[in-house]
């Protein structure tokens, strides 16, 4: 027989551990990364293009 009610361990206690007032700043926290990790992966990208910027000035 197999357990219908499989919950994810993970969601339940970070639900319980972090207050809802708590939740914007944890919202903010995972766009900041999120953000930081996209400049990071696309900087050569983003370093020419402001080169080239610069040289046209």
């Amino acid at each position: 027989m197999k357990n219908k009610d499989l919950l994810d361990y993970n969601a339940y206690y970070e639900n319980i551990l972090s207050p809802e007032d708590d939740e914007g700043k944890l919202n903010a926290s995972d766009f900041i990364d999120y953000y930081s990790e996209l400049i990071i992966k696309h900087s050569a990208t983003l370093e020419k293009k402001f080169l080239r910027k610069g040289d046209s000035k």
